[in-house]
């Protein structure tokens, strides 16, 4: 589904209001799939955002035991466990139509 995705936290911490609308969303394909995570050593609900092609780095890391934290008309929020530099950090993405 392609949508304007902005993250609503950095390392764990959530932005304020005025730092999430400064920041650039990034338009992308967002799709969400189970599969084997090596991270949590389990199947989770993964999201990711794509936004060229197949071999080109995702612009967000992925979104582990990702679910559906709120819906309205326009669009939706995802929140879940992303991993940088291997530690885990709480993520949500705003995820809206274009």
């Amino acid at each position: 589904m392609h949508m304007l995705v902005t993250p609503m936290r950095q390392l764990g911490v959530a932005m304020d209001l005025k730092a999430r609308r400064r920041y650039p969303a990034i338009r992308g394909n967002v799709m969400v799939n189970s599969e084997n995570s090596i991270e949590l050593g389990r199947s989770a609900n993964v999201a990711r955002l794509d936004v060229g092609m197949p071999l080109d780095p995702d612009p967000l890391p992925r979104l582990l035991d990702a679910t559906l934290a709120g819906m309205a008309v326009t669009g939706f929020v995802l929140s879940g466990i992303e991993y940088i530099d291997g530690c885990a950090y709480a993520q949500s993405w705003w995820c809206r139509l274009e």
